[in-house]
Formats: structure tokens, C-alpha cells, sequence
């Protein structure tokens, strides 16, 4: 994340709640919340009066974002109102990589959608590189952040499904496997990553290939879900059995 254009600092520095509520402020900029939902934020399920420990949480990352803030002056991004209630306020000098993901994600939609093949990929590849980094693996036990860190993965694959779908459609062989496989390693029972290998089998005069990519595919399916396969497959699958 930066501020004004500049890194915020040693993202290790400062305690570790007050970075916590940090990124709890930066995924929710402008809302505001009660003192006692911030607290389970920071600390869910203790019992007893957390009332100090916002206090002093607040104060640090206070500190942290800006140092050189006289004593008791209002702080320019941590606000609050008479009535118990904060929140943070960007005053348009942060930026950090979830906007940057928001920016990305909208720019390959729009090129999808104009029909600007060149655009969206390059938009959806560097959208990719930033799901790879993973979502706030530091707070992966943090229940709070789990409809965030569901969305983050929701955001991930279809990323990848769009990465897939446009390679198919340039007839790029070599990145529609990759990217085939990519999705098979996050989602064993994607049937459209499943056919795309086979299809890229039966491309490259490998109808064996295929099949077994298939077959494997389907015991998958019906062993671990119980569910039959798509009308796709099973049509791929008996055109492969024709060339066979």
C-alpha cells in the first residue's frame, strides 16, 4: 500500500492489530463501525472490556500513518463522530492493490466486451499477478476477512477461466494448457479446464491422450461427487471414440 505515491513503511513495523485494523479500514473505506465491531475484528470472542485496547490500537496506527501528527490533533484518515462511531477516510492519497485489482478487473471487462482480444489479455494477465500473491495470508485464521478472502478466490478463477477462453479463441495452444492446468490444480472438477486439455490432445494428433484425459475426468467426477458429467464432454468425449 502507499500514501501520496510513497511505500507506507515496513509493513512489519507498529503493532500488529493496528495493521490489522488498518487493512480492515482499506477493504471497507468510509463505512463506519461501532467501537465493539472493531474490537471483534481485532480480538473475536474475548471476553472483558476491550474498549482500551481500540484505544490504543487506534492511537498507534495513528502514529503510523502519520508520524508527525501533533499530540490530541484529528487524525486526517482515522475519523469518528459523537455518536461511537469510525472510520477511514482515503482523502484520495492511498493507493493500494485492491483498488488496483477493482481498476484491472473492469479494464479487461470493458476490452471483453468492445471485442479487443489483445486488451483483455493483457489486462486479465496482469489481473492474474496480483491474485497470485495471495489475499492477507497473515490474517488467513482471521474469520473477518473471509467473505473478502472467498471473493479474492472467486476473483481468482475467473481470471483464470477468461485467461482460458481467450487462448482458446487465439488458438494459443500452449497457454490455454497452462492455464487449463492452472485451474485443474485450484478446482480438480472444472469440466471446461478438463475438456480443453482433451481438446488440446486431440489438436495435436493424440486421441489416446485425450481420451484418458477424459475417462480420468469423469471416474474423478462420479467417485469423489457423484454427479455425471456436462452434455460437452460427453459430446467431445464420443467425437475423441470417432477419431479412435
Amino acid at each position: 500500500m502507499r500514501r501520496g505515491g510513497a511505500p507506507l513503511g515496513d509493513p512489519r513495523g507498529g503493532r500488529a492489530s493496528a495493521r490489522t485494523l488498518l487493512k480492515w479500514f482499506l477493504l471497507n473505506p468510509g463505512q463506519k463501525f461501532r467501537d465493539i465491531e472493531l474490537s471483534e475484528v481485532l480480538w473475536p470472542g474475548r471476553a472483558g472490556n476491550r474498549a482500551n485496547g481500540l484505544h490504543v490500537t487506534q492511537h498507534s496506527l495513528r502514529r503510523i500513518l502519520e508520524p508527525e501528527l501533533p499530540s490530541r490533533r484529528p487524525s486526517r484518515f482515522i475519523r469518528s463522530d459523537p455518536h461511537g462511531h469510525y472510520w477511514f477516510d482515503p482523502s484520495d492519497c492511498w493507493w493500494t492493490d485492491t483498488d488496483e485489482v477493482a481498476l484491472l478487473s473492469a479494464s479487461a471487462c470493458a476490452a471483453r466486451r468492445a471485442g479487443d482480444a489483445r486488451a483483455a489479455t493483457a489486462s486479465y494477465e496482469r489481473l492474474l499477478a496480483h491474485y497470485e500473491q495471495g489475499f492477507l495470508p497473515e490474517e488467513v485464521y482471521r474469520d473477518a476477512f473471509a467473505s473478502f478472502r472467498a471473493a479474492h478466490e472467486r476473483g481468482h478463477e475467473d481470471t483464470l477461466i477468461q485467461l482460458l477462453r481467450l487462448h482458446r479463441e487465439a488458438g494459443h495452444l500452449y497457454e490455454v494448457l497452462t492455464c487449463a492446468t492452472r485451474i485443474l490444480d485450484r478446482d480438480p472438477y472444472s469440466e471446461e479446464a478438463a475438456t480443453s486439455v482433451a481438446e488440446i490432445h486431440l489438436e495435436q494428433g493424440s486421441p489416446t491422450g485425450a481420451m484418458v484425459q477424459l475417462e480420468q475426468f469423469v471416474r474423478t467426477l462420479r467417485e469423489d461427487l457423484g454427479v455425471a458429467p456436462g452434455p460437452e464432454l460427453l459430446a467431445l468425449r464420443e467425437r475423441v471414440r470417432r477419431v479412435r
